[in-house]
């Protein structure tokens, strides 16, 4: 998945929505800025500004400002480089491929270290798995990123794999449903076929760091009758299997890579059981996006990879499994 740095046709205009997150767009983009500013302890409403150079695609290479701040918890914490959100305001956007999408996380290696970008692609795959499994989630951009570090009047330059998250308003736009406010909630809420679809889904990628009731790690919607659940964030996950991820004592696992399912046992069987129908008919899909990561992971790990997404079908494809390991093992 290499990224190429292409100069665009003059005069094309690049405003409509859909262009950020078209396939093959080969988006490069650089930012700068001084880290120890980025990383203040202050709240989520705390900008900086940065100068943003992008490039792709048929886009010739442009230059605007964007308003950046660090997004999350744990890799706020713990890594050099932070996951960050972008904002960028409308004049700014304007006749650019941001135009209708200015809201944006920013998702980065955690360490300045060899290999950095690994992690990043095994998350950058969760999404695209999600993506073929729900028409209902959160689309996903590649970006060949460069920061240029400002530090004691030096420029130091950082490039790496990263890859843009669009905003969860442009989810419901385009969807025509609302966001439900952060607050907590009945996971019983959730509409069957979206819980159990979430649920299967985190147990397949070995993830475990989800919430339905606090709306941890998960987007929650409305359509107007019953809720709806969309995942994110699976640094945690046993198919990323980050060397920072931990398991919850509570789930009495050993490692992040040890699946345990965690969906709810008050659901529909029949919707169940569409669900795995679901997810067996789309395994050549799902192993054709791995195999798509297959030149940007080491051959070890991607070994493991090929072998944890088999050993999820056979349990999914085998009658006897899916009652011991799924069904038997619902809550409540």
């Amino acid at each position: 998945m290499s990224v190429l740095y292409l100069v665009a046709l003059p005069g094309v205009s690049f405003s409509q929505s859909e262009n950020l997150f078209k396939e093959n767009l080969n988006l490069s983009v650089q930012l700068s800025f001084d880290f120890k500013e980025l990383y203040k302890d202050t709240n989520d409403s705390t900008f900086i500004k940065s100068k943003m150079v992008f490039s792709g695609n048929e886009i010739e290479e442009d230059t605007i400002t964007a308003r950046v701040r660090v997004r999350g918890n744990f890799r706020k914490k713990i890594c050099y480089f932070k996951p960050m959100r972008l904002e960028i305001r409308k004049k700014q956007a304007q006749n650019t491929i941001f135009e209708n999408n200015r809201k944006l996380k920013l998702v980065v290696p955690c360490q300045n270290e060899k290999n950095k970008d690994e992690l990043v692609y095994k998350e950058f795959m969760a999404y695209k798995f999600f993506e073929e499994l729900s028409d209902i989630h959160l689309k996903t951009q590649a970006v060949s990123l460069k920061i240029i570090e400002l530090k004691n009047g030096k420029e130091i330059e950082h490039t790496m794999f990263a890859f843009l998250v669009e905003d969860d308003d442009k989810v419901a736009d385009r969807h025509e449903i609302k966001k439900y406010p952060s607050r907590r909630m009945s996971p019983l809420a959730v509409k069957d076929s979206s819980a159990i679809n979430f649920t299967l889904f985190s147990y397949m990628i070995g993830n475990t760091d989800w919430s339905l009731a606090y709306q941890h790690n998960t987007e929650m919607f409305f359509d107007g009758r019953r809720m709806i659940a969309i995942p994110y964030d699976f640094d945690h996950s046993g198919l990323v299997n980050a060397f920072y991820a931990k398991p919850n004592p509570m789930l009495k696992i050993s490692s992040v890579t040890e699946r345990v399912y965690r969906g709810l046992c008050k659901r529909d069987p029949q919707t169940f059981n569409n669900m795995r129908n679901l997810y067996i008919s789309k395994e050549g899909s799902i192993l054709n996006i791995l195999n798509g990561f297959k030149e940007n992971i080491e051959v070890k790990e991607f070994e493991r990879l090929n072998e944890y997404i088999n050993s999820f079908y056979g349990i999914l494809k085998s009658d006897t499994e899916f009652k011991n390991k799924i069904l038997s093992k619902c809550r409540g």
